[in-house]
């Protein structure tokens, strides 16, 4: 897997130019959800929701993506770009202190996911969230829901600076950030950011996802 009413953009080096990250808006939800779809396909608990050989399998994973960057709104969605301007090259999706409800809550969200899903994966989802909020620690945080860069962009430094972009937000709120890691990879690149493992999930429909936690961090002295 803000502060309100602001556009805060940053940048890192790549090698094709600089990654730009900005809030998304209503033009960009189409490239991050696409964006999303490709780069959790071989997501292991994305699989258990959309198994691997499902008909249509990519234009669910679209819709599915896309219902869950409605849920957040617009303070809650940042997006990379090759550049001002440029392609979509990564997205990430969180939940704010103002509101980290299920994306179920939402009627439009919950019709899209239910034909995105279908029953099964439905289920399976839902109990998956329940699963993880059980380690959310208590009170107000930011919940880091998803994230994911294109294929084509792998290696130019956007989940990092998606990462460091919101993570500015996060500290300047004086809050905790919570998320869980579904590969080691992932893992390693949150663990760089500050993020450590919290309790250990059982459960087989969230299995080897760990939920990791990013304490308050201390103003810069």
């Amino acid at each position: 897997m803000s502060a309100a009413g602001t556009t805060g953009t940053a940048g890192t080096a790549g090698a094709a130019g600089a990654v730009h990250v900005e809030r998304g808006g209503p033009g960009t939800l189409r490239a991050a959800a696409e964006v999303l779809a490709a780069a959790f396909a071989d997501d292991p608990a994305v699989a258990r929701l959309v198994p691997p050989d499902a008909r249509r399998r990519h234009a669910r994973l679209v819709a599915l993506f896309a219902g869950d960057l409605r849920s957040v709104g617009r303070d809650g969605v940042d997006v990379a770009r090759r550049g001002p301007g440029g392609e979509v090259l990564g997205a990430a999706v969180w939940g704010t202190p103002a509101g980290d409800e299920p994306a179920w809550r939402h009627p439009l969200v919950a019709l899209r996911a239910a034909a995105a899903l279908r029953l099964r994966g439905l289920r399976a989802a839902r109990r998956y969230d329940r699963v993880v909020a059980a380690h959310l620690p208590p009170g107000p945080c930011f919940h880091l829901h998803d994230i994911g860069a294109a294929p084509s962009a792998r290696g130019l430094g956007v989940g990092r600076a998606l990462l460091a972009r919101r993570l500015a937000d996060v500290d300047a709120a004086g809050l905790p950030a919570f998320l869980e890691a579904t590969t080691p990879a992932s893992r390693r690149l949150y663990e760089r950011h500050g993020f450590v493992a919290v309790g250990a999930i059982t459960d087989p429909v969230a299995a080897g996802a760990v939920p990791m936690l990013r304490p308050p961090q201390p103003p810069p002295a």
